[in-house]
């Protein structure tokens, strides 16, 4: 038996009282108290390592540096050598190139349609089928506008990442370029501060 256990003060009541409970003014156990100020450490620890030193000493970055890492490394990644073009760089205007453009950008496996509408006239994305162009008109900048992406504003390379061939990328980007004028219903407004009329 412990001297603790022996303690005249032991189980004495408190003289308050909270809806007819009353409470014991025993002291905590060693183990919790132990526990509870450990937990102050690790919390102390943890604050300096992840928020207060540049990079923390153990562990990895926060969310954050993994994703800005990773849009840092993108363009260096779809820039990588060799990715230019194999086919020669002229629009494709025969009817099944076109018809293939048109189920990869409607597909399901790089979802252009879901920003620039089946029609192309655009929702989140802008509309493809007006003279104002925010990166450009030419096939070129389409077939790079593809390529790269714009990972900032949300269209990853090749629409979700998915990799297309030389082949495919001009099928989609001559695909855009024949449906130019197509005026479909309700397109999305122009944004004079940021489209460029095209030359």
């Amino acid at each position: 038996m412990s001297a603790r256990d022996n303690d005249p003060n032991r189980d004495r009541l408190l003289d308050h009282e909270a809806d007819g409970i009353r409470e014991f003014d025993n002291a905590l156990p060693r183990w919790w108290l132990y526990g509870f100020y450990l937990t102050i450490v690790f919390a102390a620890v943890y604050v300096v390592n992840y928020h207060v030193l540049a990079s923390p000493l153990f562990g990895r970055p926060g969310m954050v540096a993994e994703y800005e890492a990773e849009v840092e490394a993108a363009p260096r990644v779809t820039a990588a050598p060799g990715s230019g073009p194999a086919v020669a760089l002229v629009a494709l205007r025969d009817e099944p190139s076109l018809a293939q453009g048109r189920s990869i950008f409607e597909g399901p496996d790089n979802v252009c349609s879901s920003c620039h509408r089946a029609d192309l006239g655009g929702t989140i994305g802008p509309n493809l089928t007006d003279e104002y162009w925010l990166h450009g008109c030419s096939l070129q900048q389409i077939v790079t506008s593809i390529r790269t992406g714009f990972p900032m504003k949300g269209m990853m390379p090749f629409g979700t990442g998915k990799p297309l061939t030389d082949t495919q990328v001009l099928q989609v980007a001559s695909y855009v370029l024949a449906r130019r004028g197509s005026s479909p219903a309700d397109p999305k407004p122009i944004d004079p501060e940021r489209d460029v009329a095209c030359r």
